[in-house]
């Protein structure tokens, strides 16, 4: 899998991230009220707090994405701010559990899932292969 990944730049990643998560942010902005009947949880401010941070997310990832020196300067902070938010989604799950319905879990599981297998992917793509050794 890593093998097939690294046929990728970062920058190839980073858009394809934006790509999946442009529509979840925009749907939490456009849509929080009936999201917040439809998934339970903490409530459509909530819902829409989010989605207005995953928004700027992206419109940062994209300007990483445009300029290639930011992008090398500040890999490490992107995959530390993915893996944080994959993270906190998580405890937000967990401390939301008992009023989420299946449509809040399938959203805070998109929000740990989504983020957790980008910065991997961002990770791989941004290292070097392993060379073979010389014997």
């Amino acid at each position: 899998m890593k093998n097939f990944l690294r046929q990728f730049s970062v920058k190839q990643i980073v858009l394809g991230d934006v790509l999946l998560s442009a529509p979840l942010a925009l749907a939490l902005i456009l849509a929080a009220e009936p999201i917040t009947q439809w998934a339970g949880g903490p409530g459509a401010t909530f819902y829409l707090v989010v989605g207005v941070v995953l928004l700027l997310w992206c419109v940062e990832m994209t300007a990483m994405a445009i300029n290639e020196r930011w992008m090398e300067k500040y890999l490490s902070l992107m995959l530390a701010v993915d893996v944080t938010w994959g993270l906190l989604s998580l405890a937000l799950m967990v401390w939301f559990a008992e009023t989420l319905q299946p449509l809040g879990w399938l959203l805070f599981t998109l929000n740990v899932l989504i983020p957790l297998d980008m910065a991997w992917m961002k990770r791989v793509a941004g290292g070097k292969p392993q060379q073979p050794a010389y014997r």
